[in-house]
Parts: structure tokens; sequence; C-alpha cells
């Protein structure tokens, strides 16, 4: 009954923020293991690049929110090889229900705590069920660099997520800039996220602010 009383958000959204990216390498073992790979994907991970990210959502057609979301790689689907997420975690009802309805993302709802303790040290900590799923902190640099997803060819930018038997593609565009950052602390409960820490981090980035649109998913 909770679902009947949350606004409908459909895509495209136009989402703006700020936020954190870790690029990853994690091995197929870990993935299958601890990746919270679901079901229909057990045993097609492609490899790639992985990555853990934290965005704080100042506007989207759902409202203002928060999430971490954690993707491990590529996976192999009928269509081909896409990025997939195993695990997220949302601030808002709003964002989980349009967020699975929209794009068959596996958004749950956490609560999400923020510290700032120094003049370029952020801490965010993710509270799942009353347990801290995860609690990261960040220190950043003052170099600003612009990026945009238009250089990124389509196929590397392409989610794919089963949901309800169907398949939902989607192709996110983004703009904005980056500067470099460092992942100084991370603790992490294996039994509520996956702990990315026991692959290969292989850098970190704060991002200032960005622009981002979320297309309508093409189903399959």
């Amino acid at each position: 009954m909770e679902n009947l009383e949350i606004k409908a958000a459909p895509a495209p959204w136009a989402l703006m923020g700020s936020g954190y990216i870790i690029l990853l390498k994690m091995s197929g073992d870990f993935v299958e293991t601890e990746g919270f790979v679901p079901e229909s994907l057990k045993g097609s991970f492609a490899g790639g690049f992985g990555t853990v990210m934290y965005v704080d959502y100042t506007y989207s057609d759902a409202g203002p929110y928060q999430e971490i979301l954690f993707i491990p790689g590529m996976f192999s689907f009928t269509t081909g090889r896409y990025f997939s997420i195993t695990r997220i975690f949302v601030s808002t009802m709003e964002s989980v229900v349009n967020g699975q309805n929209n794009w068959g993302i596996p958004k749950e709802v956490a609560q999400f705590e923020y510290e700032r303790p120094g003049r370029s040290v952020e801490r965010i900590r993710i509270i799942k069920d009353g347990s801290a799923a995860a609690e990261l902190t960040f220190r950043s640099y003052n170099l600003r660099l612009p990026v945009t997803t238009s250089l990124v060819p389509p196929a590397w930018r392409t989610l794919a997520h089963h949901h309800e038997g169907k398949t939902y593609l989607t192709t996110p565009m983004a703009r904005g800039s980056i500067s470099p950052a460092r992942l100084v602390n991370c603790n992490i409960k294996r039994s509520l996220f996956p702990d990315f820490t026991k692959g290969r981090i292989i850098s970190a980035f704060k991002v200032p602010r960005f622009y981002m649109v979320f297309p309508k998913a093409r189903i399959i």
C-alpha cells in the first residue's frame, strides 16, 4: 500500500548535484560471491572497470535525495555487454519506487548521514535497518577539470537491469567537473554492502557539480 502514496515521476529525469566516484577493478570470484549479483546475472560477469558512487542529488524529478551504488563491471546480456548496478541505497522511497519502475534499478531505502570534519574532508555514513552499512571518508583537492559523457561511446555508458522478467537498457548523459580525491578511510559491513576494498582501487574523484539526464529505458 505504501507504493500507492508515491507520486509517479516517469522518465526522462533531469538531475543535478555533487558526489564522489571510486574506480575499481574487482575479481570475478568476489563479484560472484560478495557482489550482490542477482540470480538472473549469476555467471555472466564479463569484467571491466567497476565503480562505487556516492551522489547527493540536489534536484531530480523525484525530488532531492542521496544514493550510494556499486557497479562491479560489465555483464553479458542477450543483446550485448553492459554495466549493471548490483547494490544501491537511496534516501527516499520516491527514488526507490520510480527508479525500479523507470529503469529496473534495484534501489533500496536507507538513511544517510553527512559530516565535514575538515576543510577538504567529507564523511558519509549509510545506515540500513539500524546498522552502519558503509562509512566513507574522502579528501579532495582544488583542481577542477571539465568532463562530459558526450566523448564516451554509448555502449560504454549503457546500464542494463533485469526487473520483473524484462531487461531495461538506458544510456544516461552527464556533464560537469571533477577534482582529484582520495578515499582516506572506509568501513563496510559485508552483509549489507560489497566490501570493494578487497578489489584494486584505481582512483577516486570528487564531482563538485554535475548535470545529468536519465532517458526513458528501452525495455526488452
